[in-house]
């Protein structure tokens, strides 16, 4: 089945559902996109639980050896998940830079769950949330893994 096609499938039976009520803090609104793995509401930064999105300026390999702006490509996934509907975000703790670390709805849909199946993100280090997604992303070659790249923490250390 076609990537797209089931992204905007379940985009769209999840915008009939809320999700599960949250205990913890939660941001709703509409949201605007940083980049791949930050958004803002209400002007709150929020980084999504669980993921490094590639960087704006990083770039990543295709099977071919060509190279493609990856994090450009990463925040513009994330727009189109996002595509003006409103976010909801269960909010854990502040980051060292004061963003909420947050896992984020679009209805039912996990976006960061989403971002890395598509390979337009990797599960942040140690976390194991997303682990098997991200797996699956590998085994089906799914954005970035289609080619070569470098891991979104490393690629930050070498531009220091």
């Amino acid at each position: 089945m076609n990537k797209f096609f089931l992204f905007f499938f379940i985009l769209f039976f999840s915008s009939f559902y809320s999700p599960i009520k949250a205990t913890n803090n939660e941001i709703y609104g509409k949201a605007k996109v940083i980049d791949g793995d930050t958004i803002k509401i209400n002007n709150e930064k929020i980084r999504l639980l669980g993921i490094d999105a590639f960087e704006i300026k990083q770039t990543c390999q295709r099977s071919n050896g060509s190279e493609y702006d990856c994090g450009k490509i990463s925040k513009n996934a994330l727009i189109e998940i996002i595509s003006g509907l409103p976010v909801k975000c269960i909010t854990k703790k502040k980051d060292h830079y004061k963003r909420w670390l947050a896992v984020c709805y679009v209805g039912k849909l996990d976006i960061a769950e989403n971002m890395v199946i598509y390979g337009h993100a990797v599960t942040y280090k140690k976390n194991t949330k997303y682990k098997e997604v991200e797996k699956k992303a590998k085994n089906i070659k799914s954005g970035a893994w289609e080619g070569k790249f470098i891991l979104p923490w490393d690629w930050r250390k070498q531009k220091r």
